[in-house]
């Protein structure tokens, strides 16, 4: 809900509620040169314009002295006779020389906004400059009062209402008096928030006294994700949730200043409380806004679904969903927007504190992680689910109901979860040894592989020895060539290389060692328990 603030003046009792600030320090800008050349507009002859135009110029003569103090009152009273855009120029170059840089910065603003032109190119670009750089500390504030009354804040002139735009205001407390028809009334101090949006209602008491009512604008993030809409379309639907917020005293805050806050957090920020939580305290965001939009085709026309998450308590306050005809998209979600914050700022709100032993305990209340025991949040009226969850423990589980108003306490003792059984022991499956025929076996079959490989590398030798002998019978005389001469080498090598292999494996197969018997464990048919 938005805050209000109320000053009222009745005499000697006054009512202030202040708002703790911190005021920005804003550095001087230099003064714009006068206009010599640009002489102030003569208005109809007669005694009062006769004044008018001796008072302009005894004023602008005083700025252009470097005497802004004696130019203030004059410019202020030719105001008076006549608020033209020039003296909303000369007031500010009086403020300014005073070192009132947010104040120039708010006059020269409105004077820009009339479409004037007291000032040249390259002045204005340098007025807009100036208002550019007012610091984020300032609040833009909406000024509502009688039409036609002259506004003065902290006793400087500042404009007649209505005012074509928002005033620039300092944090801090500042005074307000407003002059009509001879009747002056005026505020106690009313503080304006930091860097905020705001409505201040201004309205004549009795006595002299001036009722100031401040609305403070609250704060909200809108995520938008369309599919099928084309660019024109999405635009109208963001422009028509900016629009109805604001209606409802809700700020949306544009992107830039989105991707400020949540920069150094995860990517996934907005999808958590806990990161909410760091953003709403930094910058008193209030609603976090999602619209969800899916177009099919033009005749079934945008279906959109829209939630609002009330970051106070962490809750979603309103969901609404509805199919939307092409043609009236704008009109039809700006009506849509306004429900959805009728429904959530309607909603009562009540307290919910939760401890739990031991604590340091998650906290989840319908499904959304609000923090760590202990913990006191306000919450939603109405019924919600309550979890609490520890490591190592049994997790906790409530439904409360929260009456408006009332603050419900839940303590949980956790017990601790009982550790899991131990896995059955392995069933083991002993694997017998090598047994004696298998072992005779190996005697016999290497021991005939042995011998018969000893047998034919024998074999082989003696072949090998008889290669290149002579095979006559009878044996030639000496001298005489033989005719007959023995070629064993190949069979006689064939033999020895298929001894030696006989041989080797034989003995291999006798003397390896025998296989012992071993046990080996096989899966249990038993499930496992489960922690």
């Amino acid at each position: 809900m938005p805050l209000r603030i109320r000053s009222q003046r009745l005499g000697s009792a006054s009512l202030a509620v202040l708002l703790s600030m911190t005021v920005a320090a804003w550095p001087c800008a230099a003064v714009p040169p006068p206009l010599p050349n640009r002489p102030m507009p003569q208005p109809a002859r007669g005694p009062l314009a006769d004044k008018l135009a001796k008072l302009m110029a005894d004023g602008t003569a005083a700025l252009i002295a470097n005497d802004p103090a004696r130019a203030q009152p004059l410019l202020e009273q030719a105001f008076r006779i006549k608020p033209t855009p020039e003296l909303l120029y000369q007031l500010g170059k009086v403020a300014e020389a005073q070192g009132q840089s947010i104040v120039a910065a708010d006059l020269y603003r409105r004077y820009l906004e009339t479409g004037a032109t007291a000032t040249d190119e390259k002045s204005a670009d340098s007025l807009r400059k100036q208002v550019l750089a007012v610091p984020p500390s300032v609040s833009e504030v909406t000024v509502a009062g009688s039409s036609g009354a002259f506004l003065l804040i902290d006793g400087r002139l500042v404009g007649t209402l209505p005012l074509n735009r928002p005033l620039l205001l300092a944090p801090g407390p500042h005074r307000y008096r407003l002059e009509s028809r001879g009747i002056t009334s005026e505020s106690d101090p009313l503080t304006i928030p930091d860097g905020r949006t705001a409505e201040l209602h201004l309205t004549a008491g009795s006595s002299g006294s001036l009722i100031a009512v401040l609305t403070v604008h609250s704060l909200a993030i809108l995520s938008i994700t369309a599919s099928g809409l084309v660019d024109d379309q999405k635009k109208q639907v963001e422009e028509s949730i900016i629009a109805a917020a604001r209606n409802e005293h809700a700020i949306i805050l544009p992107p830039d200043k989105v991707a400020e806050l949540v920069g150094g957090e995860s990517p996934s920020c907005l999808q958590h409380q806990p990161c909410l939580d760091r953003i709403s305290q930094k910058s008193e965001v209030r609603y976090q806004l999602t619209y969800s939009l899916k177009s099919q085709d033009a005749s079934t026309g945008i279906t959109v679904m829209a939630d609002l998450l009330d970051l106070a308590s962490g809750l979603h306050a309103a969901h609404l969903e509805e199919t939307i005809a092409t043609e009236v998209l704008g009109s039809a979600t700006l009506s849509l927007t306004r429900r959805l914050f009728q429904i959530a700022l309607s909603r009562p709100r009540g307290t919910l504190q939760i401890e739990s032993n031991p604590p340091s305990a998650t906290v989840s209340v319908d499904g959304r992680v609000l923090g760590a025991t202990p913990l006191s949040r306000v919450t939603l009226s109405g019924s919600h689910v309550v979890t609490i969850e520890l490591t190592d423990h049994e997790p906790y589980q409530s439904k409360v109901a929260v009456a408006p108003g009332s603050t419900v306490q839940i303590t949980a003792d956790l017990l601790r979860r009982a550790p899991p059984p131990p896995p059955p022991p392995p069933v083991l499956t002993t694997i017998p040894g090598e047994s004696a025929r298998s072992r005779n076996l190996r005697w016999i079959f290497g021991g005939v592989g042995l011998v018969t490989g000893v047998t034919l590398t024998g074999l082989g030798i003696a072949a090998l020895s008889q290669n290149g002998s002579c095979g006559d019978n009878p044996a030639p005389s000496s001298g005489t060539p033989c005719e007959l001469l023995y070629n064993t080498a190949a069979i006689g090598g064939g033999l020895v290389g298929a001894g030696i292999g006989l041989t080797v494996g034989g003995a291999l197969i006798m003397f390896w060692p025998s296989r012992k018997p071993r046990q080996v464990a096989t899966p249990s048919s038993q499930p496992s328990a489960q922690p």
